[in-house]
């Protein structure tokens, strides 16, 4: 089966950015309903993980409650394409929105901070 995949438009597309992290995102519970399955403050659909920041020397810096994650930049050896999903009287289409060439990888243990 051929998938067509195109591109909508000849401007240049932009770039995004991927952050990868190691180890398990467990989001608060939600204290007024304990009989829910999920029992988050927040929708399934939506995790807010926090904030990044870059150092003076081009580091960046994620702020996850109380913890703070140092990582590094990397270049992805094959660039992703992001695409979005159009559904097709004949079937279904691709477009291309653009592409992601550099991830953010947080790969160390998280440092404790009081606030």
């Amino acid at each position: 089966m051929i998938v067509p995949i195109s591109s909508a438009t000849n401007e240049k597309l932009p770039e995004w950015g991927m952050v990868e992290l190691n180890g398990e995102l467990i989001p608060p519970r939600d204290k007024s309903d304990d009989d829910s399955d999920n029992g988050t403050l927040i929708r399934k659909d939506q995790l807010e993980l926090g904030s990044i920041r870059f150092t003076k020397q081009g580091s960046p810096l994620m702020t996850l409650g109380s913890h703070e994650l140092k990582g590094t930049v990397e270049t992805l050896k094959q660039p992703f394409a992001v695409l979005r999903k159009r559904k097709r009287q004949e079937g279904q289409e691709y477009n291309v929105v653009g592409f992601i060439s550099k991830k953010i990888k947080f790969d160390q243990y998280p440092k404790s901070i009081m606030r």
